[in-house]
């Protein structure tokens, strides 16, 4: 009887890990494999623009704005990429000089602060999307709250990330700055 608990709780906590491990997965992944979708798009669709233009002398008016859109989306899902992968960017002297406790306590600061950042721009970028939805794009039709949207995705992503982060940090699980930055250059 003892043995079957055992296994119940043994199945259930590896569902929890399971569960914790999918989530883990699609917010690292998801966001980076977006990333490579954009730039394929947008990679395909400036061959096929240049193409046109040139060798077919047939201009879209439309062009320019769908580009624009799509650089918007790729660099605004990379900053929230960055933020996950801790790249952003720190005058690490302070660090390197501190003791444990100083370090750990800089490290929480840094992260508390990137997530009142994240909050405050994703408040801020909601709010854009709402003056901007009065707006459109003429050549494509379609307001310009889907460009300033971008902010918005990128900002609910950096909140999770940062929240993650500082989760991680007060746990004390946080990564060396050289793992979690890709290593040295």
């Amino acid at each position: 009887m003892a043995e079957l608990s055992e296994r119940r709780e043994y199945q259930t906590m590896n569902r929890k890990q399971g569960a914790a491990a999918l989530t883990t997965r699609v917010l690292v992944g998801f966001p980076r494999m977006v990333l490579a979708g954009l730039l394929a798009l947008l990679i395909i669709f400036l061959v096929m623009s240049v193409i046109s233009r040139y060798f077919m002398q047939l201009g879209t008016p439309w062009s320019d704005e769908f580009a624009r859109i799509l650089f918007a989306w790729i660099v605004m899902v990379g900053f929230a990429v960055a933020v996950q992968q801790r790249a952003n960017v720190a005058v690490d002297i302070l660090v390197e000089r501190a003791g444990p406790r100083m370090k750990r306590a800089l490290y929480i600061l840094q992260d508390a602060l990137i997530l009142v950042f994240s909050v405050v721009f994703t408040y801020a970028a909601y709010q854009t999307v709402q003056f901007a939805s009065i707006q459109t794009l003429p050549g494509l039709g379609i307001t310009i709250g889907w460009l300033y949207s971008s902010c918005v995705a990128a900002g609910v992503l950096m909140v999770v990330y940062a929240a993650l982060m500082l989760i991680q940090t007060l746990r004390g699980q946080r990564l060396p700055p050289h793992y979690e930055a890709g290593g040295d250059l």
